[in-house]
């Protein structure tokens, strides 16, 4: 085979697959460097290098000497002249050595696709390919056979979409691929994923995205523990088992950085090991079915966590003392009481989007710092909230309560009246923080009545509110 060479004087009398030349076109593309001209032409889809090969001599007969083939049926191009390219286009590519990328997006199989495919891919597997980009337009329209790829020991990158996997128990090694993405994909048998990720010891990014519920994927945790170099894991509709015998799963993902994990069945003793086992986990987003939702997240590492709660009224976050940014997405009808975020030193920003939410409770234990919230709850009329949080000044306070200023009913439960004297130049100059018409302000203080409390109905009544209640311990 030949090494590949970019040609510094390309001759448009030695290339196929060429257009007529558009002097208009020639007399508006500057001169560029050849290098520059093979660079933009990685970019393009083959059919599309091979058109802009035809703008000018300087770029005539470039296109075959681009390590990248990215073949992609139209919707109106007879299949037949599609397959004819593809194969015209391997031929002129037959004399080089290597290729960095194969993309294929096919419409219409027929029945010599198989064996089509088939060949295609081996012709990318002998040239070391490095990058393999397969999928149908439709779902379940092609089969795709492993067999070539068995041993593609160049293969970093693997994206099988809307095919149906061939398994015919051969083993696999792919001992450089990175990255795996799997979305709608069908298997002949529920064993190829884990046999794929198995022989991928070097894999670093794992995504499985199945077509639905009812065709989940399938795989154990102790495969996922064995994928030691994993910094990020991406599962959609995927089952994640226990070991067949009942052995527990050994080891760690030392790397494993970003997890997101979409309508996942798994145990919740199962679930807490692949956290406690992620040392270096920084970001978090689960969508799973528990009854009870209480995460403990003890890693020290983790930065932000979203969750999506969908069967459950008590929602729990323990013990992520790193944790800046909480997110939570409430998609059930079913209300839920109460949310609590215990030992979260670090909370910084919290938001609650739940759009059929009519009330409900908040606490915040062991937060060292003021809670940015950010609340889309367009139902709610009331709330109660608790905290440990000092609040650090009277702004910060205001800029806290204009969140809420959509509310119907807003109660505050206060230990000492003067928290809730805002200064006289503040109040001077300062917008209001409660502006609606029609929300009803109810105090509740632990401290008897004092001196003060003329001030504090002044103060009150510069927030905004319709109308104010004060409830005093003492009554």
């Amino acid at each position: 085979m030949a090494t590949r060479k970019i040609p510094n004087h390309p001759n448009t009398n030695k290339n196929n697959l060429k257009g007529k030349q558009n002097s208009m076109a020639t007399a508006r593309i500057p001169h560029l460097p050849v290098l520059v001209i093979h660079h933009v032409l990685q970019f393009l889809p083959t059919k599309h290098a091979i058109r802009m090969s035809s703008l000018c001599k300087q770029w005539a007969g470039l296109w075959s000497s681009v390590p990248v083939l990215d073949f992609e049926e139209e919707a109106d191009e007879p299949h037949a002249k599609f397959i004819n390219f593809v194969d015209r286009c391997l031929e002129i590519h037959e004399k080089y050595e290597h290729l960095d990328k194969f993309r294929l997006r096919n419409s219409f199989p027929s029945a010599e696709n198989r064996y089509k495919l088939d060949k295609w891919l081996g012709f990318a597997v002998e040239r070391r390919v490095k990058e393999l980009d397969i999928s149908y337009i439709s779902p379940f329209r092609g089969v795709v056979s492993l067999s070539p790829l068995l041993n593609a020991k160049s293969i970093t990158s693997l994206n099988l979409e809307n095919v149906i996997i061939a398994d015919r128990g051969e083993p696999i090694s792919l001992p450089s691929l990175k990255i795996l993405s799997l979305t709608t994909v069908r298997l002949e048998a529920s064993s190829v994923i884990s046999s794929l990720i198995s022989g991928c010891p070097s894999i670093q990014y794992l995504s499985l995205t199945s077509s639905s519920s009812s065709d989940y994927y399938i795989i154990s945790m102790q495969t996922l523990l064995d994928a030691k170099s994993l910094t990020s894991l991406n599962l959609k509709f995927v089952v994640i088992t226990d070991d067949i015998n009942n052995d527990p799963p050994i080891g760690s993902l030392p790397c494993l950085k970003t997890v997101s994990l979409t309508t996942v069945e798994i145990y919740y003793g199962t679930f807490a090991q692949l956290i406690s086992s992620s040392p270096s986990l920084e970001h978090l987003s689960v969508s799973i079915s528990f009854p009870y939702y209480k995460y403990s997240l003890p890693s020290s590492s983790l930065k932000s966590f979203e969750v999506r709660i969908s069967n459950s009224d008590v929602v729990r976050v323990i013990g992520a003392k790193s944790l800046e940014s909480c997110t939570l997405v409430l998609e059930s009808p079913k209300q839920i009481k109460r949310i609590r975020l215990d030992r979260c030193e670090n909370l910084k920003h919290l938001s609650i989007r739940a759009p059929q939410l009519p009330n409900f409770t908040l606490q915040l234990h062991g937060c060292k710092h003021l809670v940015n919230a950010s609340l889309d709850i367009p139902k709610l009329y009331f709330t109660r909230i608790s905290s440990n949080v000092e609040w650090r000044h009277f702004y910060s306070l205001a800029n806290y309560l204009e969140k809420f200023q959509s509310f119907e009913n807003i109660s505050l439960y206060v230990d000492d009246a003067e928290a809730l004297i805002f200064p006289k130049n503040m109040r001077k100059f300062y917008d209001p923080p409660l502006r609606t018409v029609n929300t009803t302000l109810t105090v509740f203080l632990s401290s008897p009545r004092g001196a003060k409390d003329s001030e504090l109905r002044h103060s009150l009544f510069w927030l905004g509110p319709e109308y104010i209640s004060i409830i005093y311990s003492d009554l």
